[in-house]
């Protein structure tokens, strides 16, 4: 038996508190899930916002390093100009994702 099968062995099926309202099509967030503080949702949203943090990070710093005025070096950074645009697009949609998650979080402990 895994660490796995013995949380779920400890966890009351039994309780009011574990029961979503009927027709919910939401995963299940009993009194296991609850003990996180966020939803695997917002885990997922949350790593892929650290990601692209990471990401645009890195480029900003190639973009320090290029001072050269050469022709070559202008489209490597402007190569590197429109990567970083592009990141702050997903990182606008990954925002929206995480308040909704957010927001599914709320409702699913019952505050929404």
């Amino acid at each position: 038996m895994n660490s796995e099968e013995i949380k779920l062995d400890t966890v009351r099926t039994d309780c009011d508190c574990c029961k979503l309202a009927d027709g919910e099509q939401a995963a299940d967030y009993g009194c296991g899930e609850r003990k996180a503080v966020f939803t695997l949702r917002e885990q997922e949203v949350l790593k892929r916002i650290r990601e692209a943090h990471e990401r645009a990070s890195e480029l900003k710093e190639r973009m320090r390093l290029i001072k050269g005025e050469e022709p070559a070096e202008q489209r490597a950074k402007a190569d590197l100009k429109q990567e970083l645009e592009a990141l702050r697009g997903l990182r606008a949609e990954l925002e929206a994702e995480r308040v909704a998650a957010a927001q599914e979080r709320m409702q699913l402990l019952g505050h929404a």
